[in-house]
């Protein structure tokens, strides 16, 4: 499996890409080309192009959670390609809001143009389900650990009201390659070890080889780190015992995030940045 970190909120120094505040990949596997998510805005186009990506050969988009940091290009995604289907919760179109750093709640949702003109390209995912023999999406069940402190700030609007975001919007990907599962998530809003349960639970007879993708650790008001360190060195002890081979995460994970789960996971952690690529 090949990953290319199509955008995230950093690059090498001196490159040319264009990043910003959020994620998106690009994944090769079993002859098959998907984007999981594509970041907050255009900029994907710009990189892809950079690095030799056609769009318009893309297979399939999975969209991790309803917040636009992860899906804020994919309308303009979806006027670039003519085949692939977008895979994502039913509960996607949920209006998502983020309180705290302005007077007013701010949107952080998805366009709806999404949903209005190309709702025929759209699979909602119930649950769970297999997009093919290599890849399924699940919802996240509650194992009651870690859950990101920062979530507080994040609402829903649901029947007129704002409510906590229960993010029963966000999946969590697997792909099973060579007897492994590498699991993909956006953001973990409902806590990485929630995630990686899940999918072991599911999958009993697959161990869990890799996980890719952003841990919520950071206030996302400072962009500093949003958990206390002995909190995020519990958490990557527990990762440890997983039995996970590679971790790759960035986003908001944060540069300091990162660093203390690597004092605990040694070589086993890598960050993600925009334009790098990863074979797993």
């Amino acid at each position: 499996m090949k990953i290319t970190t199509l955008i995230e909120n950093t690059k090498p120094e001196g490159t040319p890409f264009a990043i910003g505040y959020g994620l998106g990949l690009y994944v090769e596997t079993g002859g098959l080309k998907l984007l999981f998510d594509n970041g907050p805005d255009d900029s994907f186009v710009e990189n892809a192009a950079l690095l030799g990506i056609d769009l318009a050969e893309i297979d399939l988009y999975v969209l991790s959670h309803a917040h636009y940091d992860h899906g804020g290009g994919l309308c303009t995604f979806l006027s670039m390609n003519s085949k692939a289907t977008v895979w994502l919760s039913e509960f996607a179109s949920d209006q998502c809001y983020s309180v705290g750093r302005t007077p007013e709640p701010r949107y952080i949702g998805i366009d709806s143009k999404l949903f209005e003109e190309y709702g025929e390209r759209l699979r909602f995912v119930e649950n769970e389900v297999a997009v093919n023999d290599s890849i399924r999406l699940f919802s996240v069940n509650d194992f009651n650990t870690f859950r990101p402190r920062f979530n507080s700030l994040l609402y829903t609007k649901r029947s007129g009201g704002m409510m906590r975001d229960d993010f029963r919007h966000e999946l969590v990907m697997a792909i099973t390659e060579n007897g492994r599962n590498t699991i993909f998530t956006g953001c973990a809003h409902s806590g990485i070890l929630n995630m990686v349960r899940t999918v072991q639970e599911k999958m009993p007879d697959t161990p869990v080889h890799a996980v890719v993708g952003g841990f919520h650790l950071l206030n996302t008001a400072t962009k500093s780190l949003g958990e206390a360190p002995e909190t995020v060195r519990q958490l990557a002890e527990e990762l440890y015992k997983t039995g996970v081979d590679k971790i790759l995460t960035g986003h908001c994970t944060g540069t300091e995030g990162f660093e203390l789960l690597k004092a605990v996971l040694g070589d086993k952690i890598e960050a993600l940045s925009t334009g790098k690529i990863f074979e797993i």
